[in-house]
């Protein structure tokens, strides 16, 4: 918070002809939309207040943060509307995040893309979220004691998540649109919610519980067109990233007795420290097919098996019951993708660059073709290495 604070300073110190002080503006970093009544949007504008971000700001009471929930029948409309409660010039400048609330994403996410794009002060590098089984106002009401920031918070956890499971993914508004101006695939958006406080309990009490109400990254949301139309969690949202080649590094655990049904019913765990797919679409006498090829590398980071691990059959053996798992969790994303009719992968704007003829033939028809579509998985695997030991050390 106290960066957003030194940013407004040198902006608005920078020149004498653009001054503006401080005390004057309110600077909105987040905004979350949802479903309002009828056919208008409700729209939560967080900005943040700058008497609680230094410490000599002590006669501000206060959290450093307000939102403001305003009705109107566009974004523009409720952002005008705002002037009538926000005492302050109105500045977007330092936006960072859109939230887009479940409801409202179920109708169609188009219409709030193009209000942002035509902004001139809010940039189109702001990422977007769906909140999941909650309003993004209520995502927004969410202080934490780590980040009193609920932008920097989601942010945070989202780039965390990516580089350590696998879910989430940072989709800015321009990449978005860029889906929605092309043809072929559809958007992936991760999903954010948080554990609700305990009934009666306040954002600021909230700050000094030892489990207090925290963000969380919740799936990833599957669209068609411009609408959600499903909810993909845990290994299969995980697997729907790495067919995308945005899963940095994930955890697969097996009992040792898939590895090998001799062995005993402990555990180990796999690691991948990089994934790469490349995904193929071919159409051979009017049947298409599609491949994925999958590369991955993994190291053994949790072993309590009794198995060798110095013979390198125990390690074919690890990779190969590593492909097995990784092919079926693909597979059951792929079935649910093609029941939902919605290419989230891209298969279709790679035929339109392999194959245009074919796909300006057959493109208006496309999700029906990529349903019924067969499709072939390959994966090679390959343990790097086995962390800081071998075999686990025996208990005496």
């Amino acid at each position: 918070m106290k960066k957003i604070l030194l940013i407004l300073i040198c902006m608005l110190l920078s020149s004498c002809s653009n001054y503006r002080e401080l005390n004057n503006l309110a600077a909105i970093i987040s905004v979350g939309v949802d479903k309002g009544k009828e056919d208008e949007y409700r729209v939560t504008f967080q900005v943040v207040n700058p008497g609680q971000l230094t410490k000599t700001g002590g006669n501000s009471p206060g959290l450093p943060l307000i939102n403001y929930p305003i009705e109107g029948e566009t974004l523009n409309d409720a952002y005008r509307k705002s002037s009538a409660f926000i005492p302050r010039e109105i500045i977007t400048s330092h936006l960072s995040l859109l939230i887009i609330g479940e409801e409202q994403a179920r109708e169609g996410i188009y219409p709030l893309l193009d209000a942002f794009e035509r902004a001139k002060q809010t940039r189109s590098s702001v990422l977007v979220f769906i909140s999941r089984g909650m309003t993004a106002e209520e995502v927004l009401e969410v202080v934490e004691p780590i980040e009193s920031n609920p932008s920097k918070s989601i942010i945070s956890t989202t780039e965390n998540n990516k580089n350590m499971y696998g879910i989430g993914d940072l989709i800015p508004i321009y990449e978005l649109v860029s889906m929605f101006s092309s043809e072929g695939k559809a958007p992936i958006i991760t999903g954010i919610s948080h554990s609700k406080p305990k009934e009666g309990v306040s954002q600021s009490q909230n700050l000094e519980k030892m489990t207090p109400a925290v963000i969380e990254v919740d799936g990833i949301g599957l669209f068609k067109d411009d609408r959600l139309v499903r909810w993909l969690d845990g290994e299969l949202a995980r697997t729907a990233q790495m067919i995308l080649s945005e899963s940095k590094s994930t955890t697969f655990p097996f009992s040792c007795s898939q590895i090998d049904s001799g062995s005993n019913n402990e555990k180990l765990t796999l690691t991948t420290q990089d994934s790469n797919s490349t995904l193929i679409t071919k159409v051979s006498k009017s049947e298409i097919s599609l491949r994925i090829d999958v590369s991955l590398s993994a190291f053994i980071s949790d072993y309590n098996c009794n198995m060798d691990l110095e013979d390198p059959k125990t390690i074919e053996r690890i990779e190969k019951t590593l492909e097995d798992e990784v092919k079926s969790q693909i597979n059951q994303v792929m079935e649910i993708v093609q029941k939902e009719q919605t290419d989230v992968f891209g298969f279709g704007e790679q035929l339109s660059k392999t194959d245009p003829k074919y796909w300006e033939k057959h493109k208006k028809e496309w999700d029906e073709l990529f349903s019924k579509a067969s499709f072939l998985i390959n994966i090679n695997s390959k343990i790097s290495n086995t962390g800081m030991r071998t075999n686990t050390f025996e208990m005496k």
